[in-house]
């Protein structure tokens, strides 16, 4: 894990943001890509039945207005922190700063995902929930996770980072699952304790389970497995289990099924998202 992509998202969070991706780089000698999306709607088509009026010469000045002040408020931040002095240029590939700043203009899902292609690994700060109130899962984190091909570490903004002592897997057997297990190996190497969870369901078998033990073992990560049959929602018993064993990160694939069948039917990505309080490692 040498390159981690780090989207600026939502201002309020940006201090935190940066700060725990200053924090998992300097564990595992990673850089930094503090990837800062813009709208620019000058850039944008107009036809017949949207006509160009005076009004929208006006959203598009306020709209280049916004995105300079951003600019501007992130440069600050990342001078005040010591990382990016604010009258210098941009840091070449061979320098040794831990972080630089990506500027870029358009769609924030396709410029995240295009962004994610070289890298390893995408931190994904959020707000924290309020009360009983559902996590607020953005639109932009449920589309990286289904369509930048790379794996997302979600925390909330309460949240420190360090490496998890406990770490519970989430394993169902399948391509999701595993790809989350392999890129997360960084994590669970490290790892005190890894325990591997497992729902016996007509999909999931529980000698699943033994193979991925078995499996962890020749990385040396001594797993413990648990195999239950699920007596209601898999995502409440899920988060449940991993709160019950005190993990610290919960390791698992995304969207085993389609993002629009778990939107109509619910899922356990769905659930685990607007519900866990521990920070998630995700890959589809």
């Amino acid at each position: 894990m040498r390159a981690i992509l780090l989207p600026l998202v939502e201002p309020e969070l940006d201090r935190h943001s940066v700060e725990l991706a200053l924090t998992l780089a300097g564990k595992v000698d990673a850089h930094v890509t503090a990837l800062l999306a813009l709208t620019d709607f000058s850039s944008l088509h107009v036809y017949g039945h949207y006509p160009m009026t005076a009004g929208w010469g006006e959203l598009v000045e306020r709209t280049h207005q916004h995105a300079e002040r951003r600019e501007i408020e992130v440069r600050r931040l990342l001078d005040e922190l010591g990382v990016l002095p604010l009258k210098s240029a941009e840091p070449s590939p061979d320098a040794k700063s831990p972080l630089s700043l990506r500027v870029a203009f358009g769609n924030d899902d396709e410029v995240v995902a295009d962004c994610a292609l070289t890298h390893d690994l995408i931190l994904f700060p959020r707000r924290s929930a309020n009360g009983a109130k559902p996590l607020p899962t953005s639109s932009l984190l449920k589309c990286t996770l289904e369509s930048a091909g790379r794996p997302l570490l979600v925390v909330t903004d309460e949240l420190g980072l360090d490496f998890p002592k406990t770490v519970a897997i989430a394993w169902n057997g399948s391509v999701e699952a595993a790809r989350a297990v392999t890129t997360a190996l960084p994590f669970l190497t490290r790892a005190e304790r890894v325990h591997v969870l497992t729902f016996a369901t007509s999909r999931t078998e529980g000698s699943k389970a033994d193979q991925l033990v078995s499996y962890l073992s020749r990385h040396g990560i001594a797993a413990e497995k648990h195999v239950r049959e699920p007596e209601g929602s898999v995502g409440e018993e899920l988060l449940e289990q991993a709160s019950e064993l005190s993990a610290d990160l919960l390791v698992m694939g995304g969207y085993t099924h389609s993002r629009l069948r778990q939107t109509l039917f619910g899922g356990v990505t769905h659930h685990v998202l607007d519900n866990a309080a521990l920070p998630l490692f995700m890959a589809r």
